[in-house]
């Protein structure tokens, strides 16, 4: 098998909002008839819920060959197909959604994705959808042009005015797919800050032929647990990969191997690829086993930084989505977010996206959240205090709202500190229901900056406040 990619056209987005979709498929508006069929395909020329900026972005397929070149047995096909909006290479995934929907409401293994019988697949701006339906003859005489079947792609102009067009290609047949019990799925590729970089479709040719062991059948499950551990333990690079891809579909059964996954990691000879996919494995496992996130406290704990802390910080906030219960995330997020601050005290400032992001994660309702939101005012970051102090605003204890609004009314008293923080802590203060003397006291000094946007908030809070 070798793999190749190929650049197979420019994709021009008008308004950024994309759709990937089965061209074919999409039914024209208004409908000719209230066809079950037509009404579901609708759902395909909806937009995803995530846009980019309008602009021109290439369309890179990769590509996998089997048997040897030239001969009677080699075949191509495309494995997936990638927008990219950035050069950035991501650091997280997320399932591409339409609409309102959201990748948390999944369940575990559920996708959100399209059919594509016949074989086609295409990119296009949401602006040009409705022009789509008058092409279909186009895109069946280019796909079914030449002699042997094999993969191939095209680029048709849907709007001569703004260049709007759409990147369509095929895997070289329009007779239903061996797959077409699956839906193609789409993901967003982020970066650090959460800005797209890149949008991929996933045409499931890489997914592996796993042993098929019943659930009533515990000791044969957990003798391939074992055998997965082993793998991870002893195998080559190849034994690895297959058994981080395997191990995390057996959940809380696989708990043993928690310690086994972060090993991989941590070690030094591990890839960003074989980190990505043991940080997937133990969030799965974590979500039904979460007593074994004192395993990942232990690794953060001890210091880990670079690529490893990355990828166990990504394992960390992954474990919500593929828990069935929320809930159980909340303790979790503490126990790691009370790791985090720790080492951001003894002066580590690199970790403060990560903690900004759990503080967001934390619910209203325990205790032991609100007691680490009040830590996180004593601490040196001022982002991180306007934070803490905006989630404090929820508190019913007038002690935390004391805390908070300290905290605000120092930061914007200081005219040495960056305007912008100096703003985002006084539009803060709009979620308290009664503000401290101290809190007033900022704002009448801020009212009279010589900043005009801090001076417009301090003297809107202050007639809202009267």
């Amino acid at each position: 098998m070798a793999v190749s990619t190929h650049h197979v056209g420019t994709l021009v987005l008008t308004s950024g909002r994309i759709v990937a979709c089965n061209p074919l498929t999409l039914p024209p508006r208004p409908l000719p008839g209230a066809h079950l069929l037509a009404l579901l395909a609708l759902d395909h020329r909806e937009p995803f819920s995530r846009t980019v900026r309008p602009g021109r972005y290439p369309v890179v397929l990769s590509i996998i060959r089997t048997g040897r070149a030239s001969s009677p047995t080699s075949h191509e096909f495309i494995a997936m197909a990638m927008v990219r909006f950035e050069d950035e290479r991501p650091v997280r995934w997320e399932m591409a959604a339409r609409g309102e929907r959201s990748p948390r409401a999944l369940r575990p293994n559920q996708r959100y994705g399209y059919r594509a019988d016949p074989d086609i697949t295409a990119f296009l701006d949401a602006d040009v959808v409705d022009r789509v339906p008058d092409r279909g003859r186009q895109f069946i005489e280019t796909f079914t042009d030449g002699d042997a079947p094999s993969w191939s792609s095209t680029v048709l102009t849907l709007d001569g005015k703004s260049g709007a067009n759409v990147v369509a290609f095929s895997s070289g047949t329009l007779a239903p797919s061996a797959m077409a019990h699956s839906a193609y799925s789409s993901w967003w590729g982020l970066a650090e800050d959460g800005r797209p970089v890149c949008l991929i479709t996933d045409l499931q040719h890489l997914d592996l032929q796993r042993p098929t062991l019943p659930p009533d059948d515990v000791d044969a499950r957990n003798s391939r647990v074992r055998e997965l551990m082993g793998h991870l333990r002893y195998g080559d690079a190849e034994m690895r990969g297959r058994a981080l891809r395997e191990i995390g579909g057996y959940g809380g059964e696989a708990r043993e191997a928690v310690g086994v996954l972060i090993g991989r990691i941590l070690a030094t000879e591990s890839d960003s690829a074989e980190r990505e996919y043991a940080a997937a494995a133990i969030a799965r496992v974590c979500a039904e086993a979460p007593e074994q996130v004192e395993f990942i406290a232990r690794a953060l704990a001890s210091g880990v930084k670079g690529e490893p802390l990355a990828a166990l910080l990504r394992a960390v906030g992954s474990i919500a989505i593929c828990s069935r219960d929320p809930q159980r995330f909340q303790p979790i997020a503490e126990r790691i977010l009370s790791v985090l601050i720790q080492r951001l005290e003894d002066g580590e400032r690199s970790l403060q996206p990560a903690i900004k992001g759990f503080v967001w994660d934390l619910g209203e309702h325990r205790p032991e959240a609100w007691e680490l939101l009040v830590r996180l005012l004593r601490t040196g970051d001022l982002e991180l205090r306007v934070s803490a102090a905006l989630r404090l605003s929820h508190s019913r204890l007038s002690g935390h709202h004391e805390a908070a609004l300290e905290a605000l009314a120092n930061i914007i008293i200081d005219d040495g500190m960056d305007v912008e923080l100096r703003v985002a802590a006084a539009n803060s203060l709009n979620s308290f229901p009664l503000l401290s003397v101290p809190a007033r006291t900022a704002l009448w000094h801020a009212a009279s900056s010589k900043e005009p946007l801090l001076a417009w908030f301090a003297r809107d809070l202050l007639r809202h406040h009267a």
